[in-house]
């Protein structure tokens, strides 16, 4: 689960509240433009409960688009939000969510040269339009939760304390997970193709070494 852009501290505080009491843990995205002397308490409450924290940039107004932003304009969101958490929290988080999922060869490049992980999300992202268009609580649970997620998919929950709790209750446990051979029917193939491949190898060895002994024999011969 990943949560990006910091709404009011009170409604973070009581986002975490539900995940400490679900027993579950998230990672939360942020521009360092949000951290003030209401939200630091917060991001350490995040690292002592075992959350984590990963970088958006600096600029959450206006967000920052990898797509038409320059190299040297990049650079600085990524580079002064390091910064930024640095003097925060006291490390730098390596994971990076670029703004608006916007991201091409040239934005990664430099995400690679600063040693970031890019992170994006692949499921649960509709939530915000429910909530735009003030459509019942119940409707926008039930759109994050047919997004159908795939194996290992990192799911985009908006920033609302009655959101996470009802999706938590209400969508969380219908999930189960497990590994990606299981997830998608897999479960024992992969051994038996091992097993057809090892034998395969062996044949062929003894085939290419049985060609080897015949050419000898003919030239001796």
């Amino acid at each position: 689960i990943i949560l990006e852009n910091f709404p009011p501290a009170d409604e973070v505080e009581s986002i975490l509240n539900t995940l400490k009491a679900r027993n579950t843990k998230a990672s939360f995205f942020m521009h360092t433009d949000k951290i003030d002397d209401e939200t630091k308490p917060l991001l350490q409450r995040m690292v002592d409960e075992g959350h984590t924290i990963g970088s958006k940039g600096q600029s959450s107004n206006p967000q920052v688009n990898f797509l038409y932003a320059n190299n040297t304009y990049i650079e600085q969101q990524i580079t002064g939000a390091d910064s930024d958490f640095k003097e925060a929290i006291g490390f730098v988080p390596s994971l990076y969510a670029p703004s608006f999922g916007a991201l091409d060869s040239r934005g990664q490049k430099i995400l690679n040269k600063n040693g970031k992980t890019t992170v994006m999300w692949s499921a649960g992202a509709n939530g915000w339009w429910f909530l735009d268009n003030n459509e019942p609580l119940a409707t926008a649970v039930a759109g994050i939760r047919y997004t159908l997620p795939e194996a290992g998919g990192i799911i985009l929950l908006p920033t609302n304390a009655e959101i996470v709790d009802e999706y938590l209750s209400q969508v969380w446990p219908y999930w189960k997970f497990v590994d990606f051979d299981t997830c998608t029917g897999r479960s024992g193939k992969s051994a038996k193709a091992a097993k057809a491949f090892g034998k395969s190898s062996k044949s062929e060895s003894k085939s290419k070494k049985g060609g080897a002994d015949a050419k000898a024999e003919k030239v001796s011969t």
